[in-house]
């Protein structure tokens, strides 16, 4: 428990720390109102991830609150129990998502919330808990991965007007839009359904050709559910064919593209291009400050290309620690030789195989 006696000695008022409450709650509008509020939240820290995640994986939450004196909000950290491929259980905020982690109006109550998090992770018998912050907490040094590229957040700031958003793209990708338009691609207007087995399909075999397990239909479909309105299936077809897609959210201020995919036959076409135009403008009409196109490595492909947009780089702070609170490094993915025996296998497989196996070890990764 070294690092929360630090977390408490950073805090300008010690004592007050006795004073903060954390609880395990269901989210709900109070949550909801104090993370929109918050400088710093994302997607994640919306308290419609409890029960999609439940509906969907049958996975366990505990979202903690903390509460000063007066019983108001002062920090929010919302966790999900999961057990992975090698059967270690980890507490982790939250999975299949880029920042979730400590939410806070102060040290005094992220310290309590780090405190909490930790004793729920030992007596649930975790092996780790893992904060995926946006910036380090105070006394914690991100868990990067050795020898691996550094991982960003990348963020694109709209302007007022879609018209605005179009003069400032740089000439490639306004190019690339309208070549996916003179393809004879466009943007399927269908019902929620169909829009959702477009995106779903297309996902689907991408999953498949990368070598990894796809994320359930039923995912998509408690996440429609949960935020209605706020969330968007943006499918481009040709004709009736679907060719790409993505899920986009509107929450906090911002949309974010939490998936997407198209056809590798098709991406000449650039249906990809296309798709996120309608996302950005989209997200222009609901009056939101940025689109999050998510994590990448600096330096790689989907990083070249989301920079090609105009986003910015944000930080990732991933934090691991051991339930006594000491620090845990974090492994690169690539060098694990279980995933890499298992996404070798998964490229050979059909694609209606694919989406049947995927699911229950989809649940087991957290990335």
């Amino acid at each position: 428990m070294g690092i929360c006696r630090h977390l408490v000695a950073a805090a300008p008022e010690a004592d007050r720390f006795a004073r903060v409450r954390v609880d395990q709650i269901e989210p709900g509008p109070e949550w909801d109102a104090f993370v929109e509020a918050s400088q710093g939240a994302h997607l994640a820290h919306a308290g419609a991830w409890a029960p999609v995640l439940r509906g969907a994986y049958r996975l366990r939450p505990h979202y903690l609150a903390a509460r000063g004196d007066d019983g108001a909000l002062a920090g929010v950290l919302p966790l999900v129990e999961m057990r992975t491929l090698k059967g270690r259980r980890e507490l982790v905020s939250i999975p299949f998502h880029d920042v979730a982690g400590v939410l806070a109006s102060g040290e005094v109550a992220t310290a309590a919330l780090v405190a909490e998090a930790l004793r729920l992770t030992r007596e649930l018998g975790c092996d780790a808990l893992e904060l995926r912050q946006a910036d380090a907490l105070p006394g914690l040094a991100p868990a990067a991965p050795e020898g691996a590229a550094a991982r960003v957040n990348l963020v694109l700031p709209l302007e007022a007007d879609a018209d605005a958003q179009w003069k400032a793209l740089g000439a490639k990708v306004r190019n690339q839009v309208r070549k996916a338009e003179k393809e004879g691609l466009a943007i399927a207007a269908w019902e929620p359904e169909a829009l959702l087995d477009g995106f779903y399909g297309c996902f689907a075999e991408n999953m498949r050709d990368l070598g990894s397990p796809v994320h359930g239909r039923a995912l998509f479909a408690e996440a429609a559910r949960a935020f209605g309105p706020r969330l968007r299936f943006v499918v481009v077809a040709d004709g009736t064919r679907p060719v790409g897609g993505l899920v986009a959210v509107h929450y906090a201020g911002r949309v974010t593209v939490t998936w997407a995919s198209t056809l590798r036959a098709e991406r000449a076409r650039c249906p990809n291009n296309l798709i996120y135009w309608e996302a950005i403008r989209w997200a222009i009409g609901l009056r939101a400050r940025q689109l999050d196109f998510g994590r990448s490595p600096v330096g790689g492909g989907t990083y070249k290309w989301k920079r090609g947009w105009g986003a910015a780089e944000e930080p990732l702070a991933w934090t691991r620690l051991a339930p006594s609170g000491a620090p845990l490094p974090s492994a690169p993915l690539s060098e694990d030789p279980v995933l890499a025996r298992l996404s070798s296998l998964w490229q050979r497989l059909p694609v209606a195989w694919s989406r049947r196996l995927g699911p229950p070890l989809r649940r087991r990764l957290s990335n």
